[in-house]
């Protein structure tokens, strides 16, 4: 199965989490700007629990996407650096594997966030053009997270169709 990533901001995020435009969107934004600054906070605190910031390294695009984790602990936080990140999210409710059909693939840009809720599935964030490094920010477990085989997978991600 092809996926064909879209912009997160083309569509309805909050069956997932929670979707912040740094740059431009009121609704949950604070803006504020001085004699040659502007700045932009989230309105609310990020994430419900003390969480832990991480910097991983994602490959590039197009991707065979075969295992995805969740966490049912924390909500997490993605966001990139200088570059798009593309992430394959999915909200399977209870089931204990994630199933290809329930898949989407998101753009994210900078200048914006996602906080995916407790339980959403979701591989490693990927390039575009190229390896991307990309923030996350959530509630760090002794326990190792365990990335579980899609079903009906895998599923191939991709920015274009070709």
């Amino acid at each position: 199965m092809k996926i064909i990533a879209q912009p997160v901001s083309s569509i309805d995020f909050s069956e997932y989490g929670k979707y912040y435009n740094m740059s431009n969107q009121p609704h949950n934004v604070v803006l504020s700007e001085g004699d040659g600054w502007k700045d932009s906070m989230t309105d609310a605190p990020l994430i419900h629990s003390e969480g832990h910031l991480g910097l991983t390294v994602g490959s590039p695009l197009p991707n065979k996407t075969y295992k995805m984790e969740r966490h049912l602990h924390t909500e997490e936080a993605l966001f990139c650096m200088a570059d798009p990140i593309v992430l394959a999210i999915a909200n399977s409710g209870n089931r204990q594997h994630p199933r290809a059909e329930d898949i989407k693939a998101i753009i994210i840009h900078p200048g914006e966030a996602v906080v995916l809720k407790e339980g959403i599935w979701h591989d490693a964030c990927h390039g575009i053009d190229g390896v991307v490094p990309y923030y996350w920010f959530a509630q760090v477990l002794d326990t190792p997270t365990e990335w579980i085989e899609i079903e009906d997978g895998p599923v191939e991600i991709r920015v274009t169709a070709d």
